[in-house]
């Protein structure tokens, strides 16, 4: 649930949190990305205090993460396309990232990738859950692109089309 309090703008009420973030992730900082994208799909910052919700942004820093190898933003994207398959183009999409999220997660986080894919595979049909597979199998980092080269939405429809 998104709070009704104003928010500030950036770096204001987060201690400049979010504008070191943001110098990080345009730099191509992975982690930087994902913190960044979580930041903005959350809509709060660390302390609790309001701060502006964008889910394109979230989505932006989050593909830049997941491409370079980041397992957890790999994750947090497959959860953000299954939730809303319209952003993505599928479940399929969202499959192919909770797949390839999971060889490289251990523990609980594994379990949550796994958990994930067992959630939006009822979804699909053989042929979607294939395309998912070789998504996963074949993927490989990208390089950090420079941040104006980066869009909210993956060039194929977020992966697994």
């Amino acid at each position: 649930m998104r709070s009704s309090a104003p928010t500030a703008s950036p770096g204001q009420r987060t201690g400049g949190l979010e504008k070191w973030l943001l110098r990080a992730a345009e730099a191509g900082d992975a982690g930087s990305q994902y913190n960044l994208g979580i930041l903005y799909d959350n809509g709060m910052d660390d302390n609790g205090h309001a701060i502006a919700g964008n889910r394109q942004q979230a989505l932006k820093w989050l593909l830049a993460a997941a491409e370079q190898g980041l397992p957890q933003a790999q994750v947090k994207l497959a959860e953000i396309y299954a939730e809303a398959p319209d952003i993505s183009g599928s479940f399929a999409a969202a499959g192919g990232w909770f797949l390839l999220a999971a060889l490289g997660l251990h523990g609980v986080h594994l379990h949550r990738a796994r958990s994930g894919y067992e959630r939006i595979a009822s979804h699909l049909n053989p042929a979607q859950i294939e395309q998912a597979r070789r998504f996963a199998q074949g993927w490989t980092p990208k390089r950090p692109k420079p941040a104006a080269q980066l869009s909210p939405k993956h060039p194929d429809g977020g992966g697994a089309q």
